[in-house]
């Protein structure tokens, strides 16, 4: 990661839906049969390492501290962080600790094992060859993803106290080969999995627990992680620092990155016809009002909306009459999840 605590060198949708990846976003814990199915994600739990962590990255090291994380590095020319317990004793310098007690960026206790991963996901201070500083992680998969299929993601960060700065979305996005910048600014990519919240990601004292659902195209091996959106970030002033010190930042660690196959679908024909049997489409419970789903009929008129709260429609419009059969489009709202729906009774 760029240190400022020490003296280093300083840097001046259409609506009709495509065919393409897509993510469910949930705020909840679902219990499914594949639960105990095998991550695909190669040391998503990043207790893999070939040595301790001696510091946090510099952008001048070659290779740069988060690889001694054995599969996952820094993308870009920022320089993310590998934390581990192994170096809470290492130092008694504080400004280059890596342990997770105590390390540059604040202080956490690992969710699970003993290691974790950190990233500016937002830094206003001016980067090498662009005016930001944004840090990703990026990692393996065990095998590449097989097209059709739906994968189920989850993830788990936590605020660094260092951050005087919270955000409201970051995403996860693959690919079938490395995504790589000479830059600090931000990867000129569409995640396919976007995790937003409306209230901001505000807590540093514990962890928490995100999941999400994504469609693959096929041949996907790799994943990479963290804030895709530019100067249209949004922010919110979290603290404001005692000193003049001001980082201007969000800095997320990261730990427990899985991916696993899953059987959850959206069906695409449904009934409504009373007779009990696929009455009604049952959408995913996000718990969360920002993650409306929208249902227009093929001239762009809405059909349907809900809150985000057990999201379920039969078949019926906003003013309580039955559609006539057709094709239906859906979206859901602050994510890229779209498709159609055919109605039949």
């Amino acid at each position: 990661m760029l240190n400022f605590f020490k003296n280093i060198i300083s840097f001046s949708l259409g609506f009709l839906p495509r065919i393409k990846p897509v993510c469910f976003i949930v705020y909840v814990c679902w219990i499914h049969p594949f639960a105990a199915q095998q991550n695909l994600v190669y040391n998503g739990d990043f207790e893999e390492y070939s040595s301790c962590p001696e510091s946090c990255s510099s952008p001048l090291e070659n290779p740069k501290q988060i690889e001694k994380c054995i599969g996952w590095k820094a993308p870009t020319y920022g320089t993310s962080d590998y934390f581990n317990t192994c170096a809470d004793n290492d130092s008694l310098n504080w400004q280059t600790l890596a342990g997770t007690q105590f390390n540059h960026a604040g202080s956490q206790t690992p969710l699970s094992g003993f290691g974790y991963l950190g990233a500016f996901f937002t830094n206003w201070q001016g980067g090498y060859n662009s005016n930001l500083w944004w840090e990703y992680v990026q990692g393996k998969l065990t095998t590449t993803l097989e097209n059709g299929k739906i994968y189920k993601l989850s993830l788990n960060i936590s605020v660094a106290e260092l951050s005087d700065l919270v955000i409201s979305e970051f995403g996860v996005y693959f690919s079938d080969y490395p995504v790589s910048s000479e830059t600090t600014a931000p990867l000129k990519v569409k995640p396919q999995c976007v995790f937003y919240n409306p209230s901001y990601y505000k807590d540093t004292a514990n962890w928490i627990h995100l999941e999400s659902y994504f469609l693959a195209n096929g041949g996907e091996g790799f994943i990479t992680i963290g804030n895709f959106q530019d100067t249209n970030t949004d922010t919110l002033r979290y603290q404001i620092f005692v000193s003049n010190y001001k980082p201007n930042c969000t800095f997320m660690y990261i730990d427990d990155v899985k991916i696993i196959e899953s059987d959850f679908q959206i069906p695409n024909v449904f009934t409504p016809n009373g007779d009990g049997v696929n009455d009604f489409v049952s959408f995913p419970n996000f718990g969360n009002s920002a993650n409306k789903i929208v249902v227009v009929n093929r001239w762009g008129n809405l059909i349907y909306e809900s809150n985000g709260i057990n999201p379920i429609w039969d078949g019926k419009d906003t003013s309580g009459k039955n559609c006539t059969e057709g094709t239906y489009f859906y979206r859901i709202n602050n994510t890229n999840i779209s498709g159609f729906i055919q109605l039949m009774r």
